[in-house]
């Protein structure tokens, strides 16, 4: 497969030459706990359904997890420990096994290489001490991930659900970041955030920190409980107003089927729907992830789960791979696609009576999201344009002007 690469415009990926909109799913969890034919039925069906990228976790992650029979790890156990000087080859021969599934069905690895519970000071290697990397293995970590994954021309996540706490998590994060660039510079890489963290600047001048990406995260704001979740819009906005351009991606929006965060009830497909548009018309328009309860984690039915307080008790995997949520994701990205809305940008040319109301608009298209029937006013002269009206739902043109 071809790597991906970054438009001369600064804000969207491009492939062989085209515009590419990245389509992931969140399977974090899945070189632990699928068996290779588990996961090439993941891959076959969000392949039918569009996606055209996995983000998985190279290594397991502690503090959203459940404990199967089957459960395999990336290093020896001794003690109730990891021995990060004693790699179980097992896990990794069937890591690389799955991406050469990936391969196979063309689908672009998004690999996330540590996690917040292998770095030191940050708020998930509290909760689970035993998991936190030493520095001296660091570098020889990450060149073996390097090595073993490269040919599959994986896009890196140096993190996953960092704050940047200490100076100690922004040094390990630029030795990870300096190792890549030594070795594969042209290969994208990103941070994945905890909500509201702001990447400091020495991270985001680093030459290989080649896209932003956000999570608006899975909670709910029950003071508003009919628009929830609009967090996309002020989290777009952080990274457009950033010094240097690059890509955004919210590569982590509600989960379908997810708890609200401590509160009672579950996000749905609407809730999907609504965070997508809300992050691509705000100016996160390079991509968007898809996550599913129950997939994310490669939840069995039956095993515990360690955060059932925050999310909900998971899905069964396969119950959660069938969700409404994953096809208006794929109907999103041939909207995007078919309307070629790769240069849209935010726009203030409306009067709403919403902020969840988003317009944006490119030099000869504008594009409206609206959740609910409502009245507003675009500020321009739409005289020499198409209009076509778009049930996202029911995935149907409902009307041409």
């Amino acid at each position: 497969m071809q790597s991906l690469s970054i438009s001369s415009s600064g804000d969207y990926f491009v492939k062989d030459g085209e515009p590419f909109f990245l389509m992931s799913d969140t399977t974090w969890m899945a070189f632990q706990k699928l068996t290779l034919s588990e996961f090439e039925e993941l891959v076959i069906k969000r392949k039918q359904q569009g996606f055209n990228a996995l983000q998985i976790s190279v290594l397991p992650i502690s503090h959203d997890n459940s404990s199967g029979e089957n459960d395999i790890h990336p290093f020896i156990i001794e003690n109730g420990k990891y021995r990060f000087d004693k790699l179980n080859e097992a896990y990794f021969n069937k890591a690389v096994k799955m991406l050469e599934i990936m391969a196979h069905h063309k689908m672009t690895p998004f690999l996330f290489l540590f996690w917040a519970n292998y770095i030191p000071d940050t708020w998930a290697s509290k909760l689970s001490p035993d998991t936190v990397i030493p520095h001296e293995y660091l570098r020889p970590l990450t060149t073996y991930f390097i090595n073993l994954f490269e040919k599959f021309n994986p896009i890196y996540s140096i993190s996953g659900d960092t704050h940047f706490e200490t100076e100690q998590v922004v040094k390990y994060y630029l030795e990870i970041l300096n190792i890549l660039h030594e070795t594969v510079p042209h290969s994208l890489t990103t941070f994945h955030l905890q909500p509201s963290a702001d990447p400091p600047e020495v991270l985001c001048e680093h030459p290989q920190y080649h896209f932003y990406s956000y999570q608006s995260g899975h909670s709910f704001n029950e003071t508003d409980p009919i628009y929830g979740q609009t967090e996309m819009l002020r989290y777009s906005k952080q990274f457009l107003n950033k010094k240097i351009k690059k890509p955004i991606v919210n590569t982590e929006p509600c989960y379908e089927g997810h708890g609200y965060g401590y509160s009672y009830g579950r996000f749905g497909a609407f809730d999907v729907r609504k965070a997508v548009w809300l992050s691509l018309l705000s100016g996160a328009k390079a991509g968007i992830s898809y996550g599913a309860h129950g997939v994310w984690q490669m939840f069995h039915q039956g095993d515990d789960f360690n955060n059932e307080e925050f999310s909900g008790m998971p899905f069964d995997w396969r119950t959660a791979i069938s969700f409404d949520g994953a096809w208006d994701i794929g109907f999103t990205k041939w909207i995007f696609e078919k309307y070629n809305l790769f240069d849209i940008k935010p726009s203030d040319n409306i009067v709403a009576r919403s902020h969840i109301i988003q317009i944006a608009e490119s030099k000869n298209t504008i594009v409206v999201y609206i959740p609910f029937s409502d009245k507003f006013t675009i500020l321009k002269d739409l005289s020499d344009y198409k209009i076509e009206m778009i049930g996202l739902k029911s995935k149907k043109i409902i009307c041409e002007i």
